[in-house]
């Protein structure tokens, strides 16, 4: 495994460790999530802790014997013993033997097995039950295809159903992020975090541009031969995804506001009685489409959207114009960029600010404590919108909040227009507004949001408040 540097994750790593401090019998853990999040990389950090009884095995696409071969070869360098393994039974029964101790067993890229040599996972199966699951056992299973992953360990016709422990790991959160970026001013890192997401291999790639963002996008995502610009149709082959023109379709549709099923449907032509189960896939098997519904709303308004930036970003920006890109004409796509941008971002901005309060919760922001049960934003028939709600039934608070991403001040018609719509809310308690501007207010705006006892923050604000951590 080659060295890469390596952000956070603290969580996770505090789980493994956790789990091998207090090893007293077999564990069986399942690593799992969208390829590129950094699974191995987590797992490379994680041994670098364990001194010794360890064994880390990548699955090549190759035949069984291949694969034997390359078990025997990796025990040799990794520990130290000369062994040639015949079968898969002779490999587990070797691993049986090292277990006495403790001792932790990586498979990665495990969902291999179900396409080069499945009768190893029923094997795996039996002999878990017979003899590994009693011993000091560490057992992760590493996997980049969530579908496969979830057909052998989640499914009650999968062999390892209900034997693992199953940990997805996903893209970094802005927190995160801005780890990677501390040499960037707030309003870049917001602004490049828009654009590629968490995802850490497409971080580090960003990372190794000098440049600003114009180069950067133009080397990974627009110029031929640009690292990234395959990407989304590279994860989606991954899967083993039939029918990319309806999910390109679908993910085209969301990348630009279309939000409704019945929007997604006007916009793809896609029949209604299969949409379902294309907009299902996209959730639970891809992890690149989610459903909300409207917070204090009615549950048949909810409107679907992508939850990765970087795919949003190529959908909304990339994938309708490489025509033009395939013929050099990278004006054509940077002149839709700029003309959009800054609404684009402003969509971004808006989960980044509820990801800070919720960074917030039971603490103060600006005097004022932070405790509610749920958060989201609130929408109804009428087009009507708030960008953030957080509420808690129980002390009978709410919490309602606009935010902006212009380059001019927010004025008072922003306050004024957010108390409006706040008596739209079926909601009775104890309520406080929150008004966001990426450059702060003017001061009849300010007069407004202190006559009501408003919290306001600009990006100096949010900065703070994201280093306080």
């Amino acid at each position: 495994m080659e060295n890469r540097a390596f952000y956070n994750r603290k969580k996770e790593l505090e789980i493994l460790n956790d789990k091998f401090v207090n090893l007293r019998s077999g564990e069986m853990l399942v690593i799992y999530g969208r390829r590129r999040v950094g699974k191995t990389e987590l797992i490379r950090q994680f041994i670098k802790l364990v001194p010794e009884n360890k064994l880390y095995f990548y699955v090549d696409l190759v035949e069984k014997q291949g694969i034997l071969d390359s078990i025997s070869k990796t025990v040799q360098e990794q520990l130290g013993e000369a062994r040639r393994f015949e079968d898969f039974n002779d490999f587990l029964g070797f691993i049986a033997t090292k277990s006495n101790e403790k001792f932790i067993l990586v498979i990665d890229e495990f969902q291999r097995f179900l396409e080069v040599a499945p009768h190893f996972i029923t094997q795996l199966q039996n002999y878990w039950d017979q003899k590994l699951k009693d011993k000091k056992i560490m057992l992760i299973l590493v996997g980049s295809s969530i579908g496969m992953i979830q057909k052998i360990t989640n499914s009650k016709a999968g062999a390892l159903y209900g034997r693992a422990t199953r940990i997805k790991i996903s893209p970094f959160k802005y927190a995160d992020f801005r780890l990677m970026f501390r040499e960037l001013n707030e309003e870049e890192k917001i602004i490049v975090y828009s654009v590629f997401g968490g995802t850490p291999y497409y971080l580090e790639k960003v990372k190794k541009i000098d440049g600003d963002l114009n180069k950067i996008i133009t080397e990974l995502l627009l110029k031929k031969g640009a690292e990234l610009i395959e990407e989304p149709k590279n994860l989606l082959e991954y899967e083993n995804v039939r029918v990319h023109a309806k999910y390109n379709s679908i993910l085209q549709a969301a990348s630009v506001g279309k939000e409704s099923i019945k929007e997604i449907q006007d916009f793809t032509g896609i029949d209604a009685n299969i949409m379902p189960a294309y907009l299902k896939r996209l959730d639970e098997l891809l992890d690149l489409l989610g459903r909300k519904d409207p917070i204090l709303g009615k549950e048949r308004l909810g409107r679907y959207g992508l939850k990765d930036n970087f795919f949003t970003f190529w959908y909304r920006f990339v994938f309708p114009n490489q025509t033009a890109l395939n013929l050099g004409n990278l004006k054509i796509v940077f002149d839709a960029i700029k003309e959009n941008l800054n609404a684009y971002v402003g969509k971004a901005f808006e989960e980044i600010c509820k990801e800070l309060l919720i960074t917030r919760l039971n603490k103060d922001l600006k005097g004022y404590v932070l405790d509610f049960e749920n958060i989201g934003t609130w929408w109804n028939r009428s087009g009507e919108e708030i960008d953030i709600v957080a509420y808690n039934k129980k002390s009978r608070k709410i919490l309602i909040g606009e935010v902006k991403w212009t380059n001019e001040q927010a004025d008072i018609n922003v306050v004024d227009n957010l108390l409006r719509k706040s008596k739209l809310i079926n909601f009775t308690g104890e309520y406080k507004f929150l008004l966001i501007a990426k450059n702060g207010f003017t001061e009849r705006a300010i007069k407004r949001m202190n006559e009501v006892k408003a919290i306001y923050l600009d990006l100096k604000d949010i900065e703070k408040i994201f280093d306080k951590g």
